[in-house]
């Protein structure tokens, strides 16, 4: 498992906290009731108990609030645990049957409620130890007084109680100090890391995240390559028809990879792109991984002033027909622009982002078959996992068939239609849908009489869920030969946008297009920009554009520190709870015996 899966298998465990504060303070209120019952508590007391619950909850939020993390929705959510765990550790002396009477346990539920409370005032929060030390206490033995009378409470404290309870609170007071520090040098502190992406995560603050990320990055030198078409107005005639090449539209290929999570650098890049840049029709996904995330804004803002900067590689007015190449589970379609290429990647078992040897074997290919330049596109748009070596190997030798192939084809003239909207969703980011229509003309002299095109379905999202591009592909293959087109070649793109990430609660931390908007009503609308680009296709030609910008990148070895303290932290914390439970198990024996 490489970092990037270890860290947000780590933060993924942020999300099993309640949907919403109001679940939450209903957990809590529940628990407190049920924990007086058990505790034979006197009824009256009980209402009472709850509304100076809320009192205290309250308070809670008045001491931490000063710290950008605590908001009292994360108060709610950690007295709910809290009161969870002290309910716990009764239910569990009831079912063990280990002792007649549960009023020690009912301490000792007390102080574990304690203990959970000062570690997340302190990892959460980012409250000091000593003033959590003094925080922590009050909530639940505020509610332990309300439930027992205080001469009853002496009655039951005995040694084995106190020994035990100042054991855990101890347990707990170590973890603090040294999970903190637990990943340095490599990582100044776990816990701000944490709060980092807590405040990036559920208040939409980056600042804190990509100081850090910033503090960390690397010189790199970028490059995009721009696939411009320059369309024919229907207005044009005789020897001026070249002057009258005026629309661009421009499938954009960054070599830099959206992320890490919104709103945090890169994450939405495929949106700024076409904030900035309005001719843009598709952003795609190159063959990069997290490693190439812009860190900050400041980083985003200096790559995209950056493509208004490029030089002009290869231009033509030519193109082959579309030739897909499947090997196994490896499937790519490629055509060739004059000596440029542009390959679509995919795989019908799913994966994540390809590995950079896939580029790095294919592109050495391109230039020995005579190819000026190579755009190798990460369609991104099926799930699963990482390829495996067998699978790389078969993505890279479909890639090569196809080159191949591509060297002996002839070139036609061609037509270009696009056709945008906005249609954003839980997956679908801002920048929206779009559709590329690229026709060889069945009247042109060039082409034999043989009609073929190829259809590329856009979306800003993260992914795709398995079997949508083909119920895609399928639905617009049908839609052509309805207008008399013969196009066999529909491939659906993702920007594997990152605007998404954080909205899921679910393992993945986002929601893959499909997930969210119903497939029928995502083929409806991709059905649609097609018929809308299949018609306003006009003549074109293109140009090959290349762009480089000098920008600071997150690089492997940031990921591999944040994993490296994160697993370390989590390895103290299993310890922690471990010996915890053994001195709660030591003492309801010995209280037993």
């Amino acid at each position: 498992m490489d970092s990037v899966s270890k860290i947000h298998r780590r933060f993924s465990l942020t999300l099993i906290n309640p949907s919403s504060h109001r679940t939450s303070l209903i957990i809590s209120l529940i628990c407190i009731g049920v924990i007086a019952y058990i505790a034979n508590g006197d009824p009256l007391l009980a209402p009472i108990a709850l509304g100076v619950a809320l009192l205290l909850f309250r308070l809670d939020y008045l001491l931490l609030k000063d710290h950008p993390v605590a908001k009292l929705s994360k108060v709610y959510h950690t007295n709910a645990f809290a009161l969870m765990l002290w309910l716990a550790v009764l239910v569990v002396s009831i079912l063990l049957a280990l002792l007649g009477s549960s009023d020690t346990l009912l301490i000792e539920g007390m102080v574990f409620a304690v203990a959970l409370r000062l570690c997340i005032f302190v990892a959460v929060f980012g409250s000091s130890l000593k003033r959590a030390l003094m925080i922590a206490p009050i909530a639940p033995l505020a509610i332990l007084l309300l439930i027992l009378p205080y001469d009853t409470i002496a009655q039951i404290l005995d040694i084995p109680t106190l020994a035990t309870s100042i054991t855990i609170i101890g347990i707990a007071v170590l973890w603090c100090r040294v999970a903190d520090s637990i990943g340095r040098p490599r990582v100044e502190s776990t816990f701000r890391l944490l709060q980092a992406y807590l405040l990036a995560w559920t208040e939409r603050d980056a600042r804190l995240m990509e100081s850090m990320m910033a503090s960390k990055a690397k010189d790199s030198t970028v490059i995009t390559k721009m696939l411009a078409f320059k369309r024919q107005s229907p207005y044009s005639f005789g020897s001026n028809a070249d002057a009258s090449y005026h629309m661009y539209d421009i499938l954009m290929l960054p070599d830099i990879h959206p992320g890490p999570l919104y709103p945090v650098g890169g994450s939405n890049l495929p949106y700024d792109i076409l904030a900035r840049y309005s001719a843009t029709v598709a952003v795609m996904h190159g063959i990069s991984d997290h490693s190439s995330n812009l860190p900050s804004r400041g980083e985003v803002e200096r790559f995209l002033d950056s493509l208004a900067e490029y030089s002009t590689v290869e231009q033509g007015y030519t193109c082959t027909k579309p030739v897909v190449t499947q090997v196994n589970n490896a499937r790519v379609t490629g055509i060739a622009f004059g000596r440029a290429v542009l390959l679509l990647l995919s795989s019908t078992r799913g994966m994540d982002d390809l590995p950079r040897s896939v580029k790095d074997a294919v592109e050495d290919h391109a230039l020995k078959q005579g190819f000026k330049d190579l755009l190798i596109v990460d369609t991104h748009n099926c799930m699963g996992d990482d390829l495996s070596d067998e699978e790389v190997d078969d993505m890279i030798d479909a890639c090569k068939r196809t080159l191949s192939v591509l060297t002996e084809m002839e070139q036609y003239r061609f037509r270009i239609g696009v056709a945008k909207t906005k249609h954003e969703g839980d997956d679908i980011g801002p920048a929206g849908m779009s559709a590329i229509a690229l026709l060889l003309d069945s009247n042109s002299v060039y082409n034999n009489g043989n009609g073929n095109g190829l259809l590329i379905l856009w979306a800003d999202a993260n992914n795709a869920v398995e079997g949508l591009s083909m119920y895609l592909e399928q639905g617009i293959e049908a839609l052509a030969s309805g207008l008399g087109l013969s196009i066999t070649n529909v491939v659906l793109c993702t920007s594997d946008t990152h605007y998404t990430s954080g909205k899921a609660r679910n393992r993945m931390g986002y929601f893959p297009l499909g997930s969210v908007t119903n497939k029928d009503e995502l083929r409806s609308i991709f059905m649609e920009l097609s018929r809308s680009a299949i018609n306003s296709a006009s003549d074109a030609l293109y140009e090959l554009r290349v762009s480089k910008a000098d920008v600071k990148i997150m690089g492997d070895e940031q990921f591999r520190d944040y994993s490296y303290a994160l697993d370390n932290a989590m390895s103290l914390t299993k310890k922690c709870i471990t010996a915890s439970v053994i001195v709660f198990i030591m003492m309801i024996i010995s209280t037993f015996l």
